[in-house]
Formats: C-alpha cells, sequence, structure tokens
C-alpha cells in the first residue's frame, strides 16, 4: 500500500524545472545555429564554392558535435528536474482529485523510463494531473479543460525526439555530401521541435502548479469556513 497522499507546494520544483527547462531551450537554439551552419557549409561543398573544402566540413561537424553534447549535458540535468516536479505535481493531484487518476503515482516516474509504455504513460499521467487541478463546479465534477497546450507539448517532444533518431543516423551512414546534406535537414527539424517542446514545456508547467496551488488554497479556505471568493481575490 502506498502512502497516502500529501500536498506539497510544488513552486521550489517548478521553478527548477522552468529554468532547466529554459536552459535547454537555449542549447536547442544553440544546435538549431550550428546544424544550419553546417548545411551550408556540405551545400557549399557540392558547389564547389571557393575556400570550402573537407577540412571546412570537419570544423563544421566537430561544432555540431560540440554542440550535442552540451545540449545532452543539458537535457540530462532538465529531465531530473522536470521529473521530480512531475511526480510531485502527481502526489499533489492525487490530494486534489483521489479518483481522477489511471496510474498508481510510481509511474509518474518509471514511466518515462519503460520501454514503449513511455511513449503514451507520461502524457495520460499529465492528463490526469492536469484535470485535477480544474475547479470543481457546484455538483463537484469537474468540467474538462482543453488539453491543447499537453497536446502540443508532448507532440513536439516526440517527434522531435523521432526526427533527431532519424537525422543523426542518415548523417551516420551517408557515403556522400548530398545524403550528409539530407541527414541535416533532419537534425534542424528535431532542434526546432526541441526548441518548441522547451516552451511548451514550461507553460505546462507553468500552468499546472498555477491550478494546483490556486486549488488547494481554496479547500484550505473551505476547511476553515472561509469564502472561496476571499481566496480568489
Amino acid at each position: 500500500m502506498p502512502s497516502p497522499a500529501v500536498f506539497r507546494s510544488p513552486k521550489a520544483a517548478a521553478t527548477a524545472a522552468t529554468v532547466l527547462l529554459s536552459v535547454s531551450g537555449a542549447t536547442a537554439l544553440f544546435r538549431l545555429a550550428v546544424d544550419v551552419h553546417l548545411y551550408g557549409v556540405v551545400g557549399d561543398l557540392l558547389t564547389g564554392a571557393a575556400g570550402v573544402d573537407g577540412n571546412t566540413l570537419t570544423d563544421a561537424d566537430n561544432l555540431n558535435d560540440t554542440a550535442y553534447s552540451v545540449y545532452l549535458l543539458a537535457l540530462v540535468a532538465t529531465a531530473a528536474a522536470f521529473i521530480t516536479w512531475f511526480y510531485r505535481a502527481r502526489v499533489n493531484a492525487e490530494v486534489l482529485y483521489p479518483h481522477g487518476h489511471r496510474f498508481r503515482r510510481g509511474w509518474a516516474v518509471g514511466g518515462w523510463f519503460t520501454p514503449v509504455v513511455a511513449l503514451w504513460f507520461p502524457r495520460q499521467i499529465a492528463g490526469d494531473i492536469w484535470q485535477a487541478g480544474v475547479r470543481p463546479d457546484e455538483t463537484g465534477v469537474r468540467p474538462p479543460l482543453s488539453q491543447t497546450l499537453l497536446n502540443l507539448w508532448w507532440g513536439t517532444f516526440l517527434v522531435g525526439n523521432v526526427l533527431n533518431r532519424i537525422g543523426s543516423q542518415s548523417t551516420h551512414a551517408a557515403r556522400y555530401p548530398d545524403d550528409y546534406q539530407q541527414g541535416v535537414v533532419w537534425l534542424i527539424a528535431s532542434d526546432v521541435l526541441a526548441v518548441a517542446a522547451a516552451v511548451f514545456a514550461v507553460l505546462v508547467v507553468r500552468k499546472v502548479t498555477s491550478m494546483q496551488e490556486e486549488r488547494f488554497a481554496e479547500s484550505a479556505a473551505r476547511a476553515y469556513g472561509v469564502h472561496t471568493s476571499a481566496v480568489e481575490s
């Protein structure tokens, strides 16, 4: 039996996740600039532009490797902070809406690392957390809240990772410059989506944290006999 869920403010974890998501987005933006430069170098090599040779391409490729290493370090730190916040939000959501969850709270961490189910478990858990933060109506029912923001975050996150894998495999397997350049196109697309995913993730963290703080303040106010409007003002 899991221990009873206890509400704790998610603000500190949300701040850490937001800062690192911003750093991750910035490193993805740096990768985008590097990949665009690499694409241009390969194009110049294909057209025989003056001053562009194999050494120029090697330098651009080494810069790409450096940018990827920086991005990967930022991503690991960001993942740790985001999953910490995600688990805290999941526990809080259980306090706010005990029967509105499809998975046990441990999946808020394990779902990210379990093969195959990692493709949809975190998104479903996020949807349950999201809905738990909705203000109930006078009958106690939580009206459905649009999950467009969640869909944008999860969609850009997943597709960006898929395109990054395609681009990495294509560039490593390329035998000719034009094939290599096509692989770089996939990398550029993945960079754009990585930046977008970071922005959407920040918005998700801020929205969920705000909703949870508001709902818990309202429930605490009702417990002490304070009218809800006094909390909202």
